[in-house]
């Protein structure tokens, strides 16, 4: 019971939550949404009610939400050359089309990739995390706003999945369980990636990875071949702090860890650029509200 206590917490609190909102600037329109999926896992075999459920209050009354386990679904991209996201561990999502809005982005992009409808009567939206920006990492280039939903599925059992094979390479539930200890009991992976990628001249790779070294981000092996890391990583973190901030958790506490570069030099540069940057929007913020 324990689990559910916890798991109950976390829908509540984020089904409250107020979340970051981030228009897109006239440069750059380009949106993605997500959708993070949870699941109560029950080991038992359950009937679907009959009667529909569309409140959280709702699904927790339901006879079958007792023993089991909270569920999070990952998916593992395939693998293509010239794609950017190749091969990462994400959750299921994409870019908008014209005239979309956001939760009509993740919906269809959900169904598309691995054949599951968000509006059916099967799920439930629970809340949205804070709105993200993409940026390159050469040069801090505004990519995308990246949009999170959470959907929780209020039925025992899971469709079964059809997976867009030319985007979408495996889909695995993940325990919520494996991310609330407050000791690791796995490994710390990191991700090293140079910090000038240079894909338009490969000969000048090797000195430019000289100078400029590289940067290492913190990562979770979910399983041999579910590496978690980078945007999905933060987003994963920013969900499962629902079920409770107060608590100590080795896995926020991993995330939260800074960037390691090669170069302690390019390090200090990075963060002094990366504070003046910061500042200066802050700054445009505030000037905005005096102006008002």
């Amino acid at each position: 019971m324990a689990q559910l206590a916890v798991f109950k917490k976390l829908c509540f609190n984020l089904n409250q939550h107020d979340a970051l909102h981030i228009p897109s600037p006239a440069q750059q329109k380009r949106r993605a949404a997500v959708a993070a999926i949870v699941r109560w896992k029950t080991p038992q075999v359950c009937k679907t009610s009959a009667v529909s459920v569309r409140t959280l209050d709702e699904f927790f009354q339901q006879d079958w939400v007792c023993d089991g386990e909270a569920e999070i679904l990952y998916m593992k991209r395939t693998s293509r050359k010239g794609d950017r996201w190749s091969g990462h561990v994400s959750f299921v999502g994409g870019k908008n089309e014209p005239g979309e809005t956001d939760r009509e982005t993740v919906e269809r992009e959900v169904m598309e990739e691995i054949g599951v409808d968000l509006s059916s009567s099967d799920y439930i939206p629970l809340g949205q995390l804070d709105e993200r920006q993409v940026t390159s990492l050469r040069d801090n280039k505004l990519l995308m706003m990246l949009i999170p939903f959470v959907y929780l599925q209020v039925v025992p059992e899971s469709p079964a999945f059809e997976l867009q094979e030319s985007e979408v390479a495996a889909v695995q539930w993940v325990p919520l369980s494996f991310f609330l200890a407050t000791e690791l009991s796995y490994p710390t992976q990191y991700i090293t990636e140079p910090l000038m990628p240079i894909r338009s001249y490969p000969l000048l790779r090797p000195w430019m990875n000289w100078v400029m070294g590289s940067v290492s981000f913190a990562a979770v092996d979910l399983s041999p071949q579910f590496r978690l890391w980078g945007l999905t990583l933060l987003m994963t973190r920013d969900l499962v702090q629902f079920a409770g901030k107060e608590q100590d958790l080795a896995f926020v506490r991993l995330v939260n860890q800074p960037p390691v570069y090669s170069r302690r030099d390019i390090g200090w540069l990075v963060r002094l650029i990366t504070y003046l940057s910061m500042y200066s929007k802050e700054k445009e913020e505030w000037d905005k509200v005096l102006q008002v």
